[in-house]
């Protein structure tokens, strides 16, 4: 996947005058900043390139990024080389079916910026699939496969017309969750309520707001924390993504012991509708398994 520093410096990023990579995605895509973070974007027609700050509060989880915040970037970079793949520049929505991702480990410490480099696999007119890897300088921290739903922008806005909102704007971060409530556990699951605020929305979508599934997931192995005992991280995920989470909903969470001492299931369901389910690897801070 990976392309020599030579070949990119020959082939370059792909822009019109004056049009940056990152102006050509966002226009491309229902979405934008806050959530959109990455900087430094070069697209070669095949491969996108770019670097991401690492800010979100990793809590109790070890690593240079927590595996939530590394799905976020690795999750935008994705869709922004199918969507520059696409052969027209329709801007279409991109919702996250589906997040399989490896975390290797690594001695690196928290808050280190990552390098993300995603290749599209599959294209299709109404999906579409990307693999990544993210790396800091020459150390590989993940690799991750997502895939998508691809929806055009008059066939979202049409469907999903009651949660346009006019006063939904790119101000605000996601550096941190919102709290967690009745949050119940004993010593094989837990439970908790979150009611997703605006807030936890911004960026994703543009006057739509709905909670990205990468925070999901970030609630998901915080709520995980509280069957472990001390510090952890996160090996494995595998997230199905079944619907979308809009501001204002009312969602309860899950999760339970699976096979093994480290595996957990989780599930995230809004007004009885399933809207997530996660499978989540997480290892004591001094094994070595991967």
């Amino acid at each position: 996947m990976r392309t020599s520093s030579a070949s990119a410096t020959t082939r370059g990023s792909i822009r019109r005058d004056g049009d940056t990579v990152e102006a050509r995605i966002l226009r491309r895509v229902g979405g934008g900043a806050p959530y959109f973070a990455l900087e430094e974007v070069v697209f070669d027609g095949a491969e996108l390139r770019a670097v991401a700050p690492t800010e979100t509060d990793p809590g109790a989880e070890l690593g240079p990024v927590s595996a939530a915040e590394l799905a976020r970037h690795a999750v935008v970079a994705g869709l922004s080389a199918v969507a520059l793949g696409r052969p027209d520049a329709a801007r279409c929505y991109y919702l996250v079916s589906g997040i399989d991702a490896t975390l290797f480990r690594t001695s690196l410490t928290f808050g280190t910026r990552v390098r993300y480099s995603a290749l599209a696999t599959e294209q299709g007119p109404v999906g579409g699939a990307a693999q990544v890897e993210a790396r800091i300088e020459e150390t590989l921290v993940s690799r991750l496969r997502v895939s998508y739903a691809v929806i055009p922008e008059t066939l979202f806005t049409r469907l999903f017309a009651r949660h346009r909102t006019t006063t939904f704007g790119d101000f605000g971060s996601h550096k941190s969750y919102p709290p967690l409530e009745a949050v119940d556990y004993d010593r094989h699951s837990a439970s908790a309520r979150l009611t997703v605020s605006t807030s936890a929305c911004r960026g994703h979508f543009d006057q739509h707001p709905a909670l990205p599934v990468s925070s999901l997931l970030g609630q998901l192995v915080r709520l995980t924390s509280s069957l472990w005992d001390g510090p952890f991280r996160v090996s494995s995920v595998r997230l199905r993504s079944q619907a979308v989470a809009w501001a204002g909903d009312e969602l309860d969470l899950r999760v339970a012991k699976s096979s093994g001492p480290w595996n957990f299931a989780g599930q995230a369901s809004a007004a009885g509708r399933t809207v997530a389910t996660a499978n989540l690897c997480l290892l004591p801070a001094e094994t070595t398994r991967d």
